[in-house]
Parts: structure tokens; C-alpha cells; sequence
């Protein structure tokens, strides 16, 4: 799985948890998709989330952190 499907991935999980969410569509561009998934990250309850679930965060996670380390 690349980066990006890695990240689009998240966000139709996190989207599918509440049919409240359901509606709403992923952006096609790269920061609307993480602006997306940094609030959804930042607004979901703490609840059961899947083994699956948190490697394919940590892995997302871990190449952003890398990312922003160069930048710095």
C-alpha cells in the first residue's frame, strides 16, 4: 500500500464509523485528504479500533514524522 492509499484508506475507516460521516466526500488533493484526516483523528472517541487499523496509522504516521524531519 502506498502513502497515499494508506491515507485514503484511514479516512474511509474513520468515515464509516458514524453514519453521520457517511456523507461526506475525500478530497481529490493531498492537503484536503490530511486536513481531513487530522480532524477526524482529532474528533474520534476513544473506542475499540482495530489491530489493522493502528498499523496502518503507525505507518502512516511514521513516514510523515520522516517527512517532517527533513523539512526541518
Amino acid at each position: 500500500m502506498t502513502h497515499e492509499e494508506r491515507r485514503i484508506w484511514l479516512i474511509k475507516k474513520l468515515l464509516s464509523e458514524r453514519i453521520e460521516y457517511r456523507k461526506y466526500q475525500i478530497p481529490d488533493y493531498e492537503k484536503g485528504q490530511k486536513d481531513m484526516l487530522r480532524s477526524l483523528m482529532n474528533v474520534r472517541m476513544p473506542q475499540f479500533i482495530s489491530d489493522e487499523f493502528l498499523q496502518v496509522q503507525d505507518e502512516y504516521l511514521q513516514v510523515e514524522n520522516a517527512k517532517a524531519g527533513e523539512l526541518a
